[in-house]
């Protein structure tokens, strides 16, 4: 998790009374990504339960949003819609992961944080240099 997931949560938070949070699990991630996300399901729970915007986290979330998952998430939760970023996520199937959501018109996105990605965050561990540090540096 990075600041522009603290700021997603932000921006979700300041659309209702509750922010209620979904965590992936990482069965799904690694379906729909092809990889496993590096933090473990219960790393990824803490990390999102501690964030000062999160009133509470469901656990398990899967990456596609099924009618019968969002049937059981409305009783069980009572949420009124289902909010991401404005960045595209795309199933295994090659379509909208949100796609039922948004067919009830229970989806809101909120502009995804510039300057920051996973996948950025990733290279430059993977890279252990320092060069990103030292401004002017090529």
């Amino acid at each position: 998790m990075h600041y522009g997931h603290a700021n997603a949560f932000r921006q979700a938070r300041a659309l209702g009374n509750t922010l209620i949070a979904g965590v992936n699990s990482s069965d799904t991630i690694e379906q729909c990504k092809g990889a496993p996300p590096l933090m473990t399901d219960e790393e990824r729970l803490i990390t999102v339960k501690g964030c000062k915007w999160v009133d509470e986290v469901i656990p398990r979330t899967p990456y596609v949003m099924t009618s019968e998952y969002l049937d059981w998430v409305i009783k069980e939760y009572k949420i009124d819609y289902v909010v991401h970023g404005d960045d595209p996520c795309i199933g295994p199937d090659g379509r909208d992961v949100y796609a039922e959501v948004k067919r009830r018109g229970m989806f809101k996105s909120v502009p995804r944080t510039e300057g920051v990605s996973t996948t950025e965050i990733i290279g430059r561990m993977l890279l252990l240099t320092k060069t990103h540090h030292v401004s002017g540096t090529e």
